[in-house]
């Protein structure tokens, strides 16, 4: 284990989103066999006041874990400095068999966080708190993918040795023994470019056609097309884009397709993948406001959030697709073509 500032605070941090949790999970189950709106007995009243601040200490332990995806990624970063053979994040990530895992169930669970923090928005807007029942019943689902996410987290950390030599992306993404070489290897590149295309041309489309119309099967057509473009854009960076950034910044091979890269100029990468998760988070809780809107209480305040999340994810999605044509613009300044081998 590798022992510094940012790997302390951060399993600090998870081992106290996990006792909120537990917490919040218990007071979870009283409030669901317990909660009567219609009922002015001292006991609703107690659970009134017990719900709002489980609701509260949720939501900073949520924020938190959805912050912690960026704080993983950079603290990766920083600690290939510590391990051998490391050049980047993958190759920390790389180190032991947990470091992709964690990546990938926080990727994942980003979206379950955001889900339940825009219910909990939308509950909290409402006199009658007509969602109560609902995002209690979601935390005790949730809750084992939580804990899965802190754990595997807290065991990536603890299992890093810097006596461990590892390989990184420039050796690891050449190889089939890599764990996601079928997609740096083995996935065309042209089927992912014109995958990527699609994919925006699509969601952009329908994000645009909800905010005219405002219609139930253009909200949940976003919200799927929405998620469908941010896994898109997730294997497009391992594919066919990542080499347009790594060959303009830092003037690598083309071959180089690792997605980490672009994070080693902080002031591009990160912004640049902040508005691909803008735009996925965004448009997916489009889709998971929509059947909230049947509560007669939620029906405005509802209505007026999916707006603004609409326009969050067509910011997201539209910087995300204008800063890759850019880059792949300026690739062909440098080598004249936009196609590479």
């Amino acid at each position: 284990m590798i022992l510094n500032f940012w790997v302390i605070s951060q399993i600090l941090g998870v081992a106290v989103v996990l006792l909120l949790s537990v917490y919040a999970a218990l007071q979870g189950v009283r409030i669901l066999r317990r909660w009567n709106p219609a009922s002015a007995s001292e006991e609703q009243l107690e659970l009134e006041k017990r719900t709002y601040l489980v609701s509260t200490l949720m939501q900073y332990a949520l924020a938190f874990q959805m912050l912690s995806l960026l704080l993983f990624v950079a603290t990766a970063d920083y600690l290939a400095s510590f391990i051998s053979g490391a050049m980047c994040a993958f190759g920390s990530l790389n180190a032991n068999s947990y470091g992709f895992a964690t990546l990938w169930i926080k990727i994942l669970t980003i979206f379950v966080y955001s889900s339940w923090l825009t219910i909990n928005y939308l509950d909290s807007q409402a006199e009658d708190y007509p969602l109560v029942k609902l995002k209690y019943a979601l935390l005790l689902l949730f809750l084992p993918l939580l804990i899965t996410d802190i754990y595997l987290e807290i065991r990536y950390y603890t299992s890093i040795s810097p006596n461990v030599i590892t390989s990184c992306c420039g050796s690891a993404l050449r190889t089939e023994t890599n764990p996601y070489g079928f997609v740096a290897m083995n996935f065309p590149t042209n089927v992912a470019m014109l995958a990527f295309f699609i994919a925006y041309a699509l969601t952009l489309g329908l994000l645009y056609t909800y905010l005219r119309r405002r219609q139930r099967r253009l909200a949940l057509a976003s919200g799927l097309a929405s998620v469908a473009a941010f896994a898109v854009s997730l294997l497009a960076m391992f594919t066919f884009l990542s080499p347009y950034f790594n060959v303009v910044l830092f003037g690598l091979p083309t071959q180089h397709r690792c997605p980490f890269e672009v994070l080693r100029a902080p002031t591009i990468g990160y912004p640049f993948y902040a508005l691909l998760f803008l735009g996925g988070i965004s448009g997916s809780a489009v889709a998971v406001v929509e059947p909230l809107k049947a509560k007669p209480s939620l029906r405005n305040s509802a209505a007026k959030l999916q707006v603004q999340l609409a326009k969050l994810a067509l910011l997201g999605f539209g910087g995300f697709l204008l800063i890759s044509l850019a880059f792949m613009l300026l690739f062909y300044s440098m080598v004249g073509t936009v196609f590479y081998h």
